[in-house]
């Protein structure tokens, strides 16, 4: 309560976060998995983001990578996008600034330092959303992307193409150990994709 018996704004804001994030528990979203702690740090690590960044999260989710993005650089700009409506009221209600809700429809300027990503695997949309984030990279810039492995072994006309690209690109990769995303209730596998886009 605030002073003089009342509601404290702030803290029921608080309390109104908490419970939609707890409801995630529950709720089934397509493609939604949250990025686990250590995987955020080591994703951070490999884009070279630094304070004064310009950084893109173009599938954010509940704001695992852009709340730690903001902890270790306050003074990076971070922009996120997000389609389902829940997920954007919480990155919203946690300071986010919420771009847009679907960044395949935007187009890529090449004005961002860092995109770290953690793109929904569904029919391919990791390879789409790749592809895509990657023309929002200035030169020099370094996009840090969790794929599925099925892109780098598939023979379907779109995973073949996709690896002609990385390869153009000099993309590299990591897959990641087992159970890497069973806290977000999955046992998928993951890999981990590092691409640099070439200077000028």
């Amino acid at each position: 309560l605030a002073q003089g018996g009342g509601v404290d704004p702030a803290a029921a804001k608080a309390e109104e976060l908490r419970r939609k994030i707890e409801a995630l528990q529950f709720a089934r979203i397509p493609g939604y998995f949250p990025t686990p702690a250590a995987i955020v740090a080591r994703m951070i690590a490999e884009a070279g983001i630094s304070d004064g960044a310009h950084v893109l999260e173009p599938s954010e989710g509940s704001g695992n990578i852009a709340d730690a993005v903001r902890a270790e650089y306050p003074g990076a700009v971070l922009v996120c996008y997000e389609r389902h409506n829940t997920l954007a009221e919480i990155l919203t209600a946690k300071g986010h600034d919420v771009a847009g809700r679907d960044f395949t429809e935007a187009e890529g300027a090449g004005d961002f330092d860092a995109v770290v990503m953690n793109p929904p695997f569904e029919a391919g949309q990791d390879m789409q959303h790749v592809r895509h984030a990657f023309t929002f990279l200035k030169p020099g810039g370094t996009l840090v992307a969790i794929m599925s492995p099925g892109p780098f072994f598939r023979s379907d006309r779109a995973a073949v193409d996709f690896r002609a690209w990385f390869e153009a690109v000099g993309g590299g990769r990591d897959d990641l150990p087992p159970g890497s995303f069973k806290e977000s209730g999955t046992g998928v596998g993951a890999v981990l994709c590092v691409i640099t886009r070439e200077s000028i």
